[in-house]
């Protein structure tokens, strides 16, 4: 994505053309299927995702609203209903596939980065939870009042400013971290970066046995027998020592390092790790970084369609979610490619509002210049002055210092 693949084809096409749909052709999946292909489908499901259409019946009349819908998905109107049918039906293999096929992209385009300047390669794994209501969701049934869904995720850190998601599984609520984690664990090039949820002594002596290097949060109850203690000049961190984790009965084989720390705000960690080249400093700031799998959560949920699930069928939700990472990474790839200063969430904003411009016209919109530097609104020690009012008396005004409410026209003039 140079000055020389710039082109006159609109955003959304080049979007798609990032991924190759047609590779999802299936006579046996569309006998009988005179519109809506499953190549199409997909793209309606990325495109729906990029421009975060909120329901079937917006998908259908964003369709019928573009006048490109025929060249970009095969159809130019099609109903809400037949989507969510095909979208219950899309088998959730080629929706992980689809996924896949961009992060690859992006382990391509990040390749050269070494991850962390300090830490080196550094993967972040955890899950988050979508909700489902108490009818159609008893399928995913975890507690009397709760019936939810997981999707376990390890998040690449390329850089200090890059990061994307290169696995994700899927699961029912019930379905504990620790059960899944073995299939999230497998490059033994990595740092792998833990919250409590993950503490297992059978897995952790299996990673130190293979010298897979990870750093884990471990609760008050977790007993470690000390072996060996080191100093500290650091005024942080309490404690760092070589410790064996467990009782009697579940000890573990292999020793640990133990670092106790406290944040800003006085909370106590306790980080088990292998990594005996950091300093106990260090330590704290490699298990900081683990931080940036709740801001990617986040991000998700609030930039993209994934709390309000489209399904209430198992599918349908699995495949939501991978077309929900297969949105995020398109819009992280063409940060990247494009060498943009700008957020991925500027660029993400940046595509819906230019979706149907030529690619030329988000080009130039993206590269843009400040027109003028601006060191930002500077702040004042000195009192504010009152408010002028220009509403008409409409509303009750309480000066600062005033015990008894004044209509709104006291401060007028």
């Amino acid at each position: 994505m140079n000055n020389d693949s710039i082109s006159n084809q609109n955003v959304l096409s080049k979007c798609l053309s990032l991924l190759t749909f047609d590779s999802f052709s299936f006579a046996f999946l569309d006998w009988g299927v005179k519109k809506l292909t499953t190549p199409n489908l997909m793209r309606i499901c990325v495109a729906s995702q990029l421009g975060k259409w909120e329901s079937y019946a917006e998908i259908e009349e964003q369709i019928r609203a573009r006048k490109d819908s025929k060249t970009l998905f095969g159809v130019s109107e099609i109903s809400g209903s037949q989507i969510s049918r095909r979208m219950n039906s899309l088998p959730s293999t080629f929706a992980q596939r689809l996924f896949l096929m961009i992060a690859k992209k992006l382990h391509d385009a990040t390749k050269l980065k070494s991850g962390h300047p300090k830490f080196g390669k550094l993967h972040v794994i955890d899950g988050s939870s979508l909700h489902l209501g108490p009818t159609f969701g008893k399928w995913a049934y975890v507690t009397q009042n709760r019936n939810q869904v997981k999707f376990h995720t390890r998040l690449v850190v390329a850089s200090p400013d890059e990061a994307f998601p290169d696995k994700v599984i899927p699961s029912t609520g019930n379905v504990d971290e620790r059960e899944v984690v073995m299939e999230l664990v497998t490059d033994p090039e990595a740092t792998y970066l833990f919250d409590r949820g993950y503490v297992d002594y059978g897995k952790m002596d299996e990673w130190l046995d293979k010298g897979i290097f990870f750093a884990m949060r471990i609760n008050d109850q977790n007993k470690a027998n000390i072996l060996e203690t080191y100093d500290t000049t650091s005024e942080k961190v309490i404690y760092d020592a070589r410790v064996v984790l467990g009782t009697k009965q579940t000890q573990m084989r292999n020793p640990v390092r133990l670092v106790e720390f406290k944040d800003e705000e006085g909370r106590l960690y306790r980080i088990v790790t292998n990594r005996w080249d950091l300093s106990a400093d260090e330590v704290a700031e490699l298990y900081r970084n683990r931080w940036v799998i709740e801001l990617f959560f986040k991000w998700l949920k609030q930039h993209l369609r994934v709390v309000k699930l489209q399904s209430t069928k198992p599918q349908g939700i699995w495949n939501q979610i991978f077309f929900a990472m297969t949105a995020y990474c398109l819009a992280l790839y063409v940060q990247i490619m494009e060498q943009t200063k700008k957020s991925t969430w500027r660029v993400l904003e940046l595509l819906r509002i230019y979706s149907e411009r030529s690619w030329e016209t988000f080009w130039k919109v993206l590269h843009r210049k400040p027109q003028r530097a601006s060191k930002g609104r500077k702040k004042s020690h000195l009192p504010r002055s009152p408010e002028m009012l220009n509403d008409g008396g409409v509303a009750y005004v309480k000066p600062v210092g005033e015990r008894r409410s004044k209509i709104a026209k006291y401060l007028k003039r």
